[in-house]
């Protein structure tokens, strides 16, 4: 315990993780120098481990040792018995919270132990937050966000994923305090409106990602605000936004030129057209994402458009759009060559003309699903395991391919992670039309089909 106090608690704590102190202090639990450790700690400011979180028996530890946070992760099941003493005795710890920046809560318990107590209190105690993350905090009402947002006025990223009782009143409320709110995800806040999304485009103009996945109030008005006032905008989610138009996205495009990711999913199909999308690639060239499902109007002529424009695009879905055809995906694979994730499930007009094409031009191909692509058959499999054996997701399920699509893979693709074969008649065993998690798992099945594989 010689190092210069200066330099242990500057240099070296705050790196450390939770488990880290508890070690040290562990270590020298029967030693004579213990009280000086316990001394050297107090009052340390933590950067914290965001992908670990606290248990309950480590928060109490933590808050009688006087360690602060910069960053913290709780999450609450079923076994956790949290429930209890974050209401009543842990809930007064939260004064050790002081230097917390970023906060992050994941409710997965049945009983849904989260509730405004809670909140409330740390909104009073870390008025410094910048980062909240609530998920699946089913209990959390508006009294909640409200004195978040009035506390933490420095908040720049807001997650309420699956905060349903969350209304208009909370997010006009984070619209008149955090001004400086960069990131808003209000994904199945199904009671939002309108309102909520003017408001928060008004007073909240550097916002640069949205996520109004499944709010289904949503109409072209919030959008074509959100455009007028935020035009840094960068990721823009509104899958199950059913109200939605051509306007809304052309107000888009012409007005955040920057956007980088567009997810319309599960938009009603004949609200979107091609009119938005060859929109979408004339003026956001530096588009990296694009997902559209059920999108039942989009033709070739979208994506085309798409393909010809945003060459630096790494992820598309085209998921259920029925007029796609092999046009398209050739013109893909020829000028977004970077392209990392391709999705083309029941499309059924793509053959294996595309996809050899895809395979042959985007070898940096991560992620690639046909199922339900009934013309796709070996061919395009086989060209796919010896182009890309870097592949970690393969969805084929519902095609036409036989037991030689997976020899080539399980000898090429080494780096498989995901394998889904359900629906594939061709194959000889129902034991192979399966969910593999590996291509050893792959290749224990085949050679028990095949044994001469084994040589």
């Amino acid at each position: 315990m010689n190092l210069p106090d200066d330099m242990f608690r500057q240099e070296l704590l705050p790196y450390l993780i939770v488990q880290d102190i508890v070690n040290l202090d562990n270590a020298c639990m029967n030693h004579k120098y213990r009280s000086q450790l316990l001394e050297k700690i107090s009052g340390v400011i933590l950067l914290g481990d965001k992908d670990k979180y606290i248990k309950a028996s480590f928060f109490k530890w933590l808050g009688i040792r006087r360690i602060y946070f910069i960053k913290m992760y709780f999450e609450f099941n079923d076994d956790n018995t949290f429930l209890s003493s974050m209401e009543n005795d842990y809930i007064d710890h939260f004064r050790y919270t002081k230097h917390l920046q970023s906060l992050k809560i994941i409710d997965g318990s049945i009983k849904d132990k989260i509730t405004d107590a809670s909140i409330i209190s740390i909104s009073t105690h870390c008025s410094g937050l910048q980062s909240l993350i609530l998920k699946g905090c089913r209990r959390i009402t508006d009294a909640s966000i409200i004195s978040m947002s009035n506390h933490c006025t420095g908040l720049q990223s807001i997650y309420l994923r699956g905060c349903r009782q969350i209304s208009d009143a909370s997010i006009i409320s984070i619209s008149t305090h955090c001004t400086g709110l960069q990131l808003l995800n209000l994904d199945c806040c199904s009671e939002i409106s309108d309102a909520s999304i003017i408001s928060i485009s008004t007073h909240c103009t550097g916002l640069q990602s949205l996520n109004l996945h499944y709010c289904h109030k949503i109409t072209d008005a919030s959008i074509i605000s959100i455009s007028s006032h935020c035009s840094g905008l960068q990721s823009l989610k509104l899958q199950g936004c059913h109200h939605l138009s051509d306007a809304s996205i052309i107000s888009i495009s012409t007005l955040c030129t920057g956007l980088q990711l567009l997810d319309l999913r599960g938009c009603r199909q004949n609200q979107i057209t091609d009119a938005s999308i060859i929109s979408i690639s004339t003026h956001c060239s530096g588009l990296q994402s694009l997902y559209l499902v059920s999108c039942g109007q989009i033709t070739d002529t979208s994506i085309i458009s798409i393909s010809t424009h945003c060459s630096g695009l790494q992820s598309l879905y085209l998921v259920t759009c029925g007029q796609i055809t092999d046009v398209s995906i050739i013109s893909i694979s020829t000028h977004c060559t970077g392209l990392q994730s391709l999705n083309l499930e029941s499309c059924r007009q793509i053959t294996d003309v595309s996809i050899i094409s895809i395979s042959i031009y985007c070898t940096g191909l991560q992620s690639l699903n046909l199922s339900s692509c009934d013309q796709i058959s070996d061919a395009s499999i086989i060209s796919i395991s010896e182009n890309y054996t870097g592949l970690e997701e393969l969805y084929v399920s519902f095609t036409s391919i036989t037991d030689a699509s997976l020899i080539a893979i399980a000898k090429n693709c080494t780096g498989l992670q995901l394998l889904r074969t359900f629906g594939c008649d061709g194959l000889s065993s129902y034991k192979l039309r399966h969910r593999f998690k590996s291509v050893s798992e792959l290749r224990a099945e085949l050679m028990s089909i095949y044994p001469s594989l084994q040589k």
